[in-house]
């Protein structure tokens, strides 16, 4: 059955999406376009590589798997996505430039399986959109692995990341050279980072994190790191952050780090207030195109947001942003059906007051 309609708004079935959702379309490409028109090129910008789960019930849905959920600190039923996003570290938010789904793989070689998904998804996007002079991908600790590291140096990029705590490094040693046969030295003894002498201190700009870094040899890893050691003054506690450029300062280390979470706001927009989670389709193509469409729908969101807010200094709300465009949505309904003398004009501050009802902070169209 077909809902009537005002005659000026076309509807679209939901085998029109279906259609449409089974088209290829380059997201890569429209979003990195977007991204560069808007954002200044004279901002501090980085990528990120994150991947994230997705719940999926069903028996016949492309790549249904038990994944790990970090919400839930577990495995679970779904789907996992891999998004590769574009971070604004002057403005500290990120977009979307690429989702792929993870495909399933035996289990004895899953970790492999996934670590070469991981790298074509990157080079991909790497290579065929030159995004090179942004030179620092940042990552969490799973993809401290050899393999990724030496795949992400063999694209020209270095890598910004997070170490166990007892990961296996060593001092270099920049002592005197001994003039007699045999290897010089070139280690002086393991990292302990209960002691922080051989460390040199820098300031965060954080009252409660102090960073102290220098230069080691990585073990497993078989190359030299920047290793940034950050510990929070209350606590006591401290990660440990490291970065393949050996000649990069802790500050912008620890900032594309702490950057880098602005991607796990991506993902929490997108399934509140885009739909991720809500996609009923089974193919891979199709959820593809959904996953894409979704991500790529918060991050035009908050393109939008800041070109508005860099005019009014507004800060962005997903839950603000649908509010206003629901709130435009119903007040349009309305007028249309109001007489002519009961119409309230749209550049009038009673419709903008309307448009705004409900919202965390005042928007403008």
């Amino acid at each position: 059955m077909c809902i009537p309609t005002h005659p000026a708004r076309r509807t679209h079935r939901e085998k029109t999406f279906a259609r449409w959702f089974a088209r290829d379309f380059d997201f890569v490409s429209f979003n990195h376009a977007t991204i560069v028109e808007v954002v200044a090129p004279s901002h501090e910008h980085v990528l990120a590589f994150d991947p994230s789960f997705v719940p999926k019930s069903g028996k016949l849905t492309c790549g249904l798997d038990l994944c790990w959920n970090g919400a839930h600190s577990r495995a679970e039923k779904g789907l996992e996505i891999a998004t590769l996003a574009w971070i604004d570290v002057t403005h500290n938010s990120a977009y979307a430039l690429r989702v792929a789904q993870t495909p399933t793989a035996p289990s004895r070689d899953a970790e492999q399986i996934r670590i070469d998904t991981y790298m074509a998804h990157i080079a991909g996007v790497v290579t065929t959109q030159h995004l090179q002079p942004l030179k620092y991908l940042v990552v969490d600790g799973y993809f401290s692995k050899q393999k990724f590291v030496d795949g992400i140096r063999v694209l020209d990029m270095h890598l910004v990341g997070k170490l166990r705590r007892d990961a296996n490094l060593r001092h270099l040693y920049h002592g005197p050279r001994h003039c007699g046969p045999g290897r010089p030295k070139i280690y002086a003894g393991k990292v302990p980072c209960s002691d922080l002498a051989r460390f040199e201190h820098v300031e965060s700009g954080d009252e409660d994190m102090a960073l102290s870094h220098q230069g080691v040899h990585h073990v497993h890893l078989k190359r030299h790191l920047r290793l940034v050691l950050v510990r929070h003054r209350p606590t006591g506690r401290y990660a440990l952050l490291f970065s393949t450029d050996v000649t990069l300062s802790a500050q912008p280390i620890y900032r594309y780090d702490k950057a880098r979470f602005q991607i796990a706001f991506l993902f929490r927009d997108a399934q509140q207030f885009a739909g991720l989670s809500d996609c009923q389709a089974r193919s891979a193509t199709k959820l593809r195109f959904h996953f894409n469409a979704s991500l790529s729908a918060v991050s035009f969101a908050k393109l939008e947001a800041r070109q508005i807010s860099d005019k009014r200094g507004a800060p962005f709300s997903m839950a603000s942003l649908t509010r206003r465009c629901f709130n435009q949505h119903l007040l349009d309904r309305i007028l249309d059906q109001l007489a002519t003398e009961g119409r309230v004009e749209k550049s009038s501050p009673v419709h903008e007051e309307l448009c705004n009802y409900g919202t965390l902070y005042d928007m403008a169209a």
